[in-house]
């Protein structure tokens, strides 16, 4: 039987109907100890998150180059963001705004709570220094702090309950945040993305630099994904471990009451390293507090355990570098899958 791929090879793998998985080729012309004579399947592969499968068949609607996979999944980017771009333009045209005032970058002082505010306007060591003051080190590579007014994250998240309203009253299709999370709203497709710039550059960008993440690409954040989550006993009840598609996170609790939920981490690591185990003092848990945001890599390994009761709401901002580079995910693979000096296994 004649093979596209032989062992060593990377792969795409189709896991879920509408779900593709990385992967590398560890044996072929696999068979199970159980299988009856006659029976082998082209591939067994190794997942980058550890799991052992087999191909049943060599078919491209199993399993496809790396390559070949990700110049498929460019076409279809540039088709959703075509699309992307027609579905907010028609939004932005009919949806009726409920608190204009977060809307608007020239309002940022009035949402960002003061001591923040006054030291982002000082200048140079004076700025870092004085933000270093306010990041409190939950742990390493974590660190906590007020950036927006409690009045800011109540709008936020009204307009957010307003937006879901109104669509559904409307009949448009809310898109959700990511793949892991059913509940929410991207605050881009209702017209947030000039503050949330604003927000990236003038506040997340300075606290980059003051917390040490210029080695992801903090010290130039150019790009950002802003999305409200939300967590109940009768929505998301948790997070899957997962590490973020971003260089730079900030995680803000908009409240309201609830209990449980807690974010847990498992150390900062490049995708070379992502499943490797976690030292004692890595394996943190940060308990949110509402209007207190957490600030992380985006590839520090972290996943939310159950709410027990109530409701949380957060508002999440990935943050990403220079686009002239890949993401740091990206990076890797480029490099063939190759240790990066802020992944803390890196020799």
């Amino acid at each position: 039987m004649s093979l596209r791929f032989a062992v060593g090879d990377r792969v795409r793998c189709r896991i879920a109907p509408m779900e593709w998985a990385p992967g590398c080729i560890v044996a072929t012309s696999y068979r199970e100890p159980d299988w009856p004579p006659g029976r082998v399947a082209p591939y067994q592969i190794e997942l980058d998150d550890s799991r052992l499968i087999f191909a049943p068949f060599d078919d491209d609607g199993l399993i496809r180059s790396e390559a070949d996979f990700e110049q498929l999944l460019y076409k279809d980017k540039q088709a959703s963001e075509k699309n992307s771009a027609a579905y907010r333009k028609d939004i932005l045209a009919r949806f009726p705004q409920k608190h204009a005032a977060i809307y608007q970058p020239a309002e940022l002082e009035r949402f960002v709570e003061p001591a923040l505010m006054r030291a982002l306007s000082l200048g140079g060591d004076d700025r870092t220094t004085t933000l270093c003051e306010l990041l409190r080190e939950e742990a390493r590579g974590l660190y906590s702090l007020r950036i927006f007014t409690m009045e800011f994250c109540r709008l936020l998240l009204e307009e957010c309950e307003h937006f879901e309203a109104w669509c559904a009253e409307a009949g448009v299709d809310l898109h959700r945040p990511n793949t892991m999370n059913n509940h929410g709203a991207i605050l881009d497709d209702f017209g947030m993305s000039a503050m949330m710039d604003a927000v990236m550059t003038r506040c997340i960008q300075p606290l980059a630099v003051a917390a040490g993440f210029a080695d992801v690409g903090g010290d130039v954040l150019v790009d950002h994904h802003a999305f409200l989550v939300s967590y109940a006993l009768d929505k998301d009840k948790d997070l899957k471990f997962h590490v973020d598609q971003s260089d730079v996170t900030v995680n803000v609790c908009l409240g309201r009451q609830f209990e449980g939920g807690g974010l847990f981490f498992r150390g900062v690591r490049c995708p070379a390293h992502q499943q490797t185990g976690a030292q004692p003092e890595e394996e943190v848990t940060f308990e949110h507090v509402a209007g207190r945001a957490l600030l992380h890599r985006g590839h520090h390994r972290h996943g939310a355990h159950p709410i027990r009761s109530g409701e949380r709401h957060n508002l999440i901002l990935w943050c990403r570098g220079d686009t002239g580079r890949p993401a740091t995910s990206e990076a890797c693979e480029r490099d063939g899958r190759a240790c990066q000096p802020w992944c803390w296994m890196h020799p």
